[in-house]
């Protein structure tokens, strides 16, 4: 066995991996979606935690390719940068590709929908930025019954 037959086969299984883990990143994300959709906080923090870890395993299983392939280059190579000795993988892989970014711009459209929800929301809770009337005398000189008709006095004026 030489050692291009060793590396095929060593990306043979790195590419059958990472199909497995690109199937596992698509269902994290449908599950996130639905925790999005059902406003489950705890279920989008775990999805994002889950889609960290992910795309880690991702990024391991390229690098890993990389340096197997380090020194020689193929020629017909997959859009993961695979040489194409499997093409069902190969399809597959780009097929899920496409579903996983299909289903990250649907989710950052549902989260962009939330944040504006929970801004609107935050801005109703806050209530007014300044209240109506003159700020309460504090240390002017004033007793309590000559600062409570001076109220009265803005407010009546306010009405009028």
């Amino acid at each position: 066995m030489t050692y291009d037959s060793i590396a095929n086969e060593t990306e043979d299984d790195l590419l059958r991996t990472l199909v497995t883990v690109m199937r596992e990143l698509e269902s994290s994300v449908e599950d996130s979606r639905k925790a999005l959709l059902a406003l489950d906080l705890a279920g989008i923090e775990r999805g994002t935690q889950d889609h960290l870890a992910l795309v880690r395993k991702i990024d391991s299983l390229l690098q890993r390719r990389r340096t197997i392939v380090a020194g020689g280059r193929f020629e017909g190579t997959t859009s993961a940068g695979f040489p194409s000795l499997l093409p069902e993988l190969d399809e597959e892989l780009r097929q899920s590709q496409m579903r996983i970014s299909d289903a990250l711009r649907l989710q950052s459209a549902l989260l962009v929908r939330a944040r504006h929800k929970l801004r609107v929301l935050a801005n109703m809770l806050a209530g007014p930025a300044r209240p109506y009337g003159p700020p309460p005398a504090q240390n002017s000189g004033l007793t309590n019954s000559s600062a409570r008709q001076l109220r009265r006095e803005n407010l009546e004026s306010c009405r009028a």
